[in-house]
C-alpha cells in the first residue's frame, strides 16, 4: 500500500513538472516567434473599403508600436472586446452587418494579417486595407 501511494506522488509530481516545461516552452516560442513591435515615429497608411465601393484613405504618424493603440485616438475603429482581443464591428463609422456573417477584415502589406489589431506590429511604411466580408 505505501508503494503505491509513493509511485503515485511520484507520477503526479512527473506530470506537474511536464506541465510546467510545456508552459515555459510556450512563453518562450511566443517571446521568439511572436509579433515585434518597433519603437520611434512610423508613417503608415490604412485605406478603408466601404460597402459602398469608396475607398477612404487615413495617413498616420505614430510612435505607437501596435495598430490599435496607433488609431484609437482617432475613434477609425471600434469594437467589443472578446477573448482574442478586440473583435473589430465598425471601421471608419460603417458597420458590419452581423445577421448576415459580415465582419471586418483587414490586410497588411497586401497579406492577410496574422493578428488581430490590437497586437499587430507596426512598422514605417506598412499599409492596412480593411473590407467586409460575408461568412458563407
Amino acid at each position: 500500500m505505501e508503494n503505491k501511494k509513493s509511485n503515485q506522488k511520484k507520477t503526479t509530481l512527473i506530470v506537474l513538472a511536464v506541465c510546467i516545461v510545456v508552459v515555459l516552452a510556450v512563453v518562450i516560442c511566443w517571446a521568439s516567434f511572436g509579433p515585434k513591435a518597433l519603437e520611434g515615429v512610423k508613417d503608415i497608411t490604412i485605406n478603408v473599403e466601404h460597402s459602398d465601393g469608396t475607398v477612404a484613405t487615413f495617413d498616420v504618424d505614430t510612435q505607437e508600436e501596435y495598430l490599435y493603440a496607433a488609431v484609437e485616438d482617432m475613434g477609425l475603429l471600434e469594437g467589443e472586446d472578446s477573448d482574442y482581443g478586440l473583435f473589430v464591428t465598425v471601421v471608419d463609422g460603417e458597420e458590419a452587418d452581423s445577421s448576415v456573417g459580415e465582419y471586418w477584415m483587414y490586410n497588411c502589406n497586401g497579406e492577410m494579417a496574422l493578428y488581430g489589431v490590437e497586437s499587430q506590429p507596426i512598422a514605417d511604411g506598412d499599409v492596412y486595407d480593411f473590407y467586409l466580408y460575408i461568412y458563407e
